[in-house]
């Protein structure tokens, strides 16, 4: 409770009631998903109609996603009750990215968030393709081979920060789509060594991961494996491949840029969090920023 303004769960029979602010990105549908699928973090004050939307981000329990928030006298309240609903449901770390609002630094700074990572968007026109890798063979990797999921959440946890880690539910939401494919590239013996992420769109291509395993890092496999991503994409009728990845990961910005993408500065955005828990936890698990992926 806010003085006299009471803030509280939003609950499926409220939403005939909620009047979704201008320019929003969800419609009653979806926030009707967001309150089943994590009860308890969308707000809202019933005598104001001021609320704000959270859920998880990435399918990722641990992490709370703040997607949108109505401006008004409540703005910071009902952030800061999402944080404190957060933190006693045990989640880890609440982010705010500019894809989804842009706000001033000042105004996540007063609530507590921290700049975490500034992402970079990258484009290419696709000329041509260099020669198929040498050293690798890829294969499609589907939900229904339990082994060689296996495999990719595993490289996938190994290669990249604990931030940017793919749950088992994220992998299932994200290869469900009928756009996209994920490889995994193995050195002749079977080890796999690298995975790449691609989703097919119409007349272009977007790279949505690109990882190699630690132990072969530094040893071209990342360079083989952009190649298998642009062939594919290119033979599948892209003319152009986006990407984006982390400013602070030199690696990846390396390995793209000799391959011919360029920087788009208009698209970039950055990423916000609040530690609700001690972060140490997290960075134990994991060095905060990966290198081994993008």
């Amino acid at each position: 409770m806010v003085g006299s303004t009471l803030i509280v769960p939003l609950e499926p029979e409220d939403l005939p009631r909620l009047r979704l602010k201008w320019g929003t990105r969800y419609g009653l549908r979806d926030v009707a998903h967001l309150v089943r699928e994590a009860p308890g973090l969308c707000l809202w004050a019933p005598t104001t109609g001021e609320y704000v939307l959270a859920g998880p981000w990435r399918h990722r329990e641990e992490i709370v996603a703040l997607l949108e928030v109505t401006t008004g006298n409540l703005t910071d309240q009902l952030i800061e009750s999402v944080a404190r609903a957060a933190t006693e449901q045990g989640k880890q770390l609440l982010v705010a990215t500019e894809q989804e609002e842009r706000r001033s630094g000042s105004f996540y700074q007063r609530l507590g968030f921290e700049l975490i990572e500034e992402i970079l968007v990258y484009e290419m026109v696709l000329y041509s393709t260099p020669p198929s890798p040498a050293r690798l063979r890829f294969e499609r990797v589907v939900l229904e081979d339990s082994f060689a999921m296996g495999e990719l959440l595993d490289l996938d946890h190994d290669a990249f920060a604990w931030l940017w880690w793919n749950s088992v539910q994220e992998f299932d939401a994200y290869m469900s789509d009928p756009r996209v494919d994920v490889y995994l590239g193995r050195e002749r013996d079977g080890t796999p060594v690298s995975y790449v992420g691609i989703t097919r769109l119409r007349g272009w291509g977007h790279l949505d991961r690109l990882a190699v395993a630690p132990a072969f890092q530094g040893r071209g496999y990342g360079y083989e494996s952009l190649i298998w991503a642009a062939q594919v994409l290119a033979a599948r009728g892209a003319h152009r491949i986006a990407l984006s990845t982390q400013a602070s990961n030199q690696w990846s910005r390396r390995l793209y840029e000799r391959f011919g993408f360029r920087r788009v500065p208009e698209l970039d955005y950055r990423l916000y969090g609040r530690w609700l828990a001690d972060p140490i936890e997290a960075w134990d698990r994991r060095s905060w920023r990966g290198n081994g992926g993008a």
